[in-house]
């Protein structure tokens, strides 16, 4: 009875044992035993310190997977060394669009050739990434960057091989190491000292004392001009307002003045316009008298003789009729020319008046 007992329990301690061991793998593993992964390789020419297994791997920011390996390759092509890192992707993570079950007829990403080849032409790369500032870690993180340049050593046939780009640190101390501090710093030295020369220089404090005399000539003559103009601007307001005091009883006058003799002109032709139509009638009955004195004698002509005295007395009066119409009409033509005459009358010459 005892012995049955004893088998018993080592069964059921073995059975325990088992399942305990089923449960840490389940636990501690992850449950990786159930995950399609997939392992890859990279190369970087830089330092990886910082970088320890089971770092993180990270795509677009999110854990994919974790460094597995670490080691130091010799290229002796090129008589360098480069730093391998194999990391392990798992699958899980990453969901295919459409893909609910996961059973997708799609191809998987990081499962083909075919699917790896695609994202490489997309521009996937790899470089490291400070993943703790107060621990110095890094990490592997994946992004895509279509126009860099695509760089495969293809050192190992075990792994599928991802391009690599050097990490933000690196591609500042390249940059870093281009500069010419020296070159720098002597540039900046040799202005230093030429700064120092001309602030020591007896020319300089020269043309410093001169360009302070200059300005203060300046100054003196900018206050100098200052007071004459205002006095000059006093004396104009004062001239201004005395021609204007002048001024505007002149303007009253001459417009009185003007309207004085407007009036005047009216006058004047109101009065000399009944006299002119006056004129203009007495010419007309002349001018009517002498055709008629005309056709008299044309009609009477051929009573008596061109010699007789009657014929000259005619001819006579006609002269003398003739000789008022040209008196009658030189006077119309003065009066014309002259209206004033007629309130002042003809003026004689300079001879006369004396």
């Amino acid at each position: 009875m005892k012995k049955d007992t004893s088998k018993t329990m080592i069964g059921a301690f073995i059975s325990g044992a088992f399942a305990l061991a089923i449960a840490g793998v389940l636990i501690f593993g992850g449950g990786r035993l159930f995950k399609s992964t997939s392992q890859y390789v990279i190369y970087f020419t830089g330092s990886v310190k910082g970088l320890s297994l089971g770092a993180p791997v990270q795509l677009k920011g999110v854990n994919i997977g974790t460094v597995k390996q670490i080691n130091l390759v010799f290229n002796p092509k090129s008589n360098s060394f480069l730093n391998q890192v194999i990391f392990e992707v798992q699958q899980g993570p990453i969901k295919i669009a459409g893909d609910s079950n996961g059973d997708s007829p799609q191809q998987k990403v990081f499962t083909t050739d075919t699917a790896i080849d695609d994202m490489i032409h997309s521009g996937l790369r790899a470089k490291l990434q400070i993943h703790s500032f107060v621990t110095g870690q890094l990490l592997v993180a994946l992004d895509f960057y279509p126009d860099t340049q695509v760089i495969l050593r293809g050192f190992e046939n075990d792994y599928r091989e991802l391009p690599t780009l050097p990490s933000d640190m690196e591609a500042l101390t390249k940059t870093l190491d281009k500069i010419d501090f020296k070159g720098i710093v002597d540039s900046i030295s040799n202005v230093a000292n030429g700064v120092e020369k001309l602030a020591t220089s007896s020319d300089l404090h020269e043309i410093v004392a001169t360009a302070n005399d200059t300005l203060k000539m300046y100054r003196q003559l900018a206050s100098k001009m200052s007071t004459e103009l205002t006095v000059t601007l006093a004396d104009i307001s004062r001239l201004v307002k005395k021609a204007d005091e002048h001024i505007a009883p002149l303007a009253t006058n001459i417009n009185a003045t003007a309207a004085g003799i407007r009036k005047t002109l009216t006058n004047l032709d109101n009065q000399i316009q009944p006299l002119l139509k006056n004129l203009d009638q007495t010419v007309s009955s002349a001018n009517a008298a002498l055709e008629h004195a005309e056709s008299m004698l044309n009609n009477f002509d051929y009573l008596s003789d061109q010699d007789s005295a009657l014929i000259y007395r005619i001819n006579g009066t006609l002269a003398e009729v003739k000789k008022a119409a040209s008196a009658l009409s030189v006077l119309a033509d003065y009066l014309g020319r002259h209206p004033e005459a007629i309130l002042k009358g003809k003026s004689l010459p300079k001879d006369e008046n004396k």
